[in-house]
């Protein structure tokens, strides 16, 4: 049986070559005992010999392989875990920041409300205000408007009387101007009947 003892040899084909040589070879009458050719055992113990290496190797190398397709997952998973927390982090800062803003604006909201609302009050209170003042402005009217009325009546009811008084001072200078113009013809009077009395 020829063997091939190629490089590219393999285990599998190696086996299959033993159990092919121990099936094939003649067997000893009543015994369980067979005849091999040794140099196709030993042809197949050299492939085994030279197969074994490359087998080992093989897997070795198909470990390294493997360990290295690990290790590169493993650095993929890692850098993607990374990009993950990294985007995450990021995502968490924009949202702090934007939740930050929104508290913020909020507060401008509440400030600007309130303000609006005192401005609100300011004003209400100052068309009250205006309209109280409105109010003691117009009762203070009428009042200076009561007291011009009053005094103007008053005015009316003295330049009245001061008219009566002086039309009574009139009278009684007249009257006065009157007795003294008539008093020396009432003095030769009362004489002359003096005289007469002194006669008698």
């Amino acid at each position: 049986m020829m063997i091939d003892r190629s490089t590219s040899a393999t285990l599998d084909r190696i086996f299959d070559e033993m159990y092919n040589l121990i099936s094939e070879a003649n067997r000893i009458p009543l015994t369980d005992k067979i005849i091999i050719e040794e140099s196709d055992l030993a042809g197949i113990l050299d492939d085994l010999k030279e197969a074994i290496p490359k087998e080992v190797k093989s897997a070795t190398r198909l470990l390294e392989e493997q360990k290295a397709i690990v290790t590169k997952a493993h650095e993929e998973a890692d850098n993607i875990v990374l990009q993950a927390k990294t985007e995450a982090d990021r995502i968490l800062e924009l949202a702090k920041s934007e939740s930050e803003r929104l508290m913020r604006q909020e507060e401008i909201s509440k400030q600007a409300e309130a303000f609006a609302e005192d401005v609100k009050s300011t004003a209400l209170r100052n068309q009250q205000e205006m309209k109280d003042e409105a109010d003691v402005e117009r009762v203070k009217h009428d009042v200076l408007q009561y007291a011009d009325d009053m005094l103007g009546y008053l005015s009316g009811s003295l330049q009245s009387a001061l008219q009566a008084v002086n039309d009574n001072r009139a009278s009684v200078n007249a009257e006065r101007e009157s007795v003294m113009s008539s008093r020396p013809q009432r003095d030769m009077e009362l004489l002359a009947m003096e005289e007469e009395e002194d006669e008698e």
